[in-house]
């Protein structure tokens, strides 16, 4: 296990990620992968120097503690010293997804008042058709083609213009634990999205969950495939190995199962963070794998929603490394249920709470319930990774908790032994003749029949039952829909579970709707019903 504490001296995140590991000039902190398979290395001493001359050109532009600014930028080489920059002049950092529209991109940048976004040339025209309807925003730096020098009172500027003629070396400035450091967005299934704020104190669960639950050591090479505009690819794709001095993998593309697979071979990957979605989609995609690899797996790590069974063993199979599922939100800011190589691994199960984190079962009054029996998952708010709470939204901060207890709106039980076991958000649990039927398990059962490589299912009003099963599914490409196939499935399910959590209705279709971080979203199935082109088939 690597032995390091925190740096004493500073409450810098960047410090303890960057700054402290350059003092050795050739360690190695980052690996990137072009789409055409141009590699590049990095060590901590590149990163130190070049987020010190961005640092630089942003006190140059007056910015500093408690500002916030925001990235806009795909996979590029200078996104993991951008960020660690904006760290180093005390503001708080927001990642935005480059696949948002000019809406979404307003939203956030209106409620943070961010004064400064740092872009790509693919991405600028999004921020200069919004410039009128953001009064905070001053300066945008665009690495590439700038076009316009002015829009709407705001400057823009060359990135790489300004940074190459910056100095090396910065005073980082100092921090609280308590204070900012990142402006994370979530979106539920209502209102707009909301600002999560975390302190600069959650580098010590970072740094506790990467030795305690990834394991990670001297001799992996890491890779996680979250998008760094979700929380999993900034808290655990970038400051989790940083923190314990370890490089990491970026790949520049998009998912693409076959590129992957030699990307993970190439690099001889040892630690792989992925998304049950991909997991899923790779596994309909490739198969069994007709040709030998050379991977250099050791263990896989899954988050964003439950991992299923027959996933699991797929992958456990062709990769030939332990799956090990976890669970945690943005507003914890790390891990607090999990499988790891230190436990006995139950199929289905979240697995056990992460040593330093209390975990619950809650009823509504707040108090505690007793094993095998489902309530409310709650986590006790003492984490330093916990966040201070949503940005201008004090009243939605409040509802979060219950008796002193945070809910993660989550519900789930725990059983005799301590594992924990999810059954469905809360908006998600379907009633049927009074009794309640979590979506996963419907899943669970869905993912177990050989046709299904994809599946969601949603609680459907019904007059007699008060709601009965749908469920939408993709499937393997060796299937076709038909009434035939959907009863065989229906069948399946009832021989699996029971008559209620039988599907009513299959609706066959080609995709379904997640997030960027791979989870179903199951309210977009409820409100907008049938998928354009599907065919759905009414079974009893």
């Amino acid at each position: 296990m690597i032995q390091l504490e925190l740096v004493a001296e500073s409450a810098n995140l960047a410090v303890n990620a960057v700054a402290r590991h350059a003092v050795d000039r050739s360690k190695l902190a980052l690996v990137w992968e072009s789409l055409s398979g141009t590699r590049q290395s990095f060590t901590f001493f590149d990163i130190e120097r070049l987020s010190n001359r961005i640092a630089n050109v942003l006190t140059d532009l007056d910015t500093g503690k408690g500002d916030r600014i925001f990235v806009l930028l795909n996979r590029t080489p200078e996104l993991y010293s951008i960020i660690p920059a904006i760290l180093k002049v005390g503001a708080a950092v927001g990642v935005l997804f480059t696949d948002f529209g000019r809406e979404a991109i307003r939203q956030r940048l209106e409620d943070s008042g961010a004064r400064i976004v740092i872009t790509d040339g693919a991405n600028v025209h999004k921020i200069k058709a919004i410039c009128e309807n953001l009064p905070s925003l001053e300066h945008i730096l665009v690495v590439g083609e700038t076009g316009e020098k002015v829009v709407a009172k705001v400057q823009i500027h060359d990135f790489h213009q300004l940074v190459n003629v910056a100095k090396p070396d910065f005073t980082v400035i100092e921090v609280s634990p308590d204070d900012n450091c990142f402006l994370i967005y979530t979106s539920g299934t209502t209102g707009l999205p909301k600002g999560v704020v975390h302190r600069h104190a959650i580098s010590e669960r970072l740094m506790a969950t990467a030795r305690d639950v990834l394991q990670l050591e001297n001799t992996d090479f890491y890779w996680c495939t979250a998008d760094v505009g979700w929380v999993t690819g900034l808290c655990y794709g970038i400051f989790a190995p940083w923190l314990l001095g370890l490089p990491f993998l970026i790949y520049e593309g998009e998912f693409d199962s076959q590129r992957w697979l030699d990307v993970l071979e190439k690099h001889q990957v040892t630690c792989w963070y992925i998304t049950p979605t991909l997991l899923r989609l790779m596994r309909n995609e490739i198969g069994d794998i007709t040709r030998k690899r050379d991977f250099a797996l050791d263990r896989i790590y899954s988050v964003g929603e439950p991992l299923n069974p027959e996933v699991i063993s797929w992958a456990t199979r062709i990769f030939d490394a332990p799956v090990f599922d976890n669970y945690w939100q943005t507003e914890t800011g790390s891990h607090i249920i999990a499988n790891r190589p230190n436990i006995r691994v139950l199929r289905g199960s979240m697995g056990k709470a992460v040593d330093g984190v209390e975990v619950a079962i809650i009823d509504n009054s707040g108090r505690e319930v007793a094993n095998n029996i489902v309530g409310d998952i709650a986590i006790y708010p003492s984490l330093s990774s916990m966040f201070k709470g949503y940005w201008n939204f004090p009243e939605a901060t409040r509802a979060c908790f219950r008796n002193g207890w945070y809910i993660t709106k989550d519900r789930g039980r725990r059983d005799d032994d301590g594992y924990f076991w999810f059954v469905a958000r809360n908006d998600d649990v379907i009633t049927c003749e009074a009794q309640r039927i979590g979506p996963f398990e419907v899943e669970n059962a869905l993912l177990s029949h050989p046709s299904i490589a994809e599946s969601a299912a949603i609680g459907v009003s019904d007059a007699l039952t008060t709601e009965h099963v749908k469920a939408f599914i993709v499937l393997r490409k060796e299937f076709e829909p038909s009434l035939q196939l959907a009863l065989e499935i229906a069948n399946h399910v009832k021989s699996q579970l029971s008559p209620l959590a039988t599907p009513r209705e299959i609706e066959f279709c080609d995709s379904l709707p997640t997030t960027r971080s791979g989870k179903i979203q199951r309210d977009v199935l409820r409100r907008q019903g049938e998928i354009d082109g599907a065919r759905v088939f009414v079974i009893g």
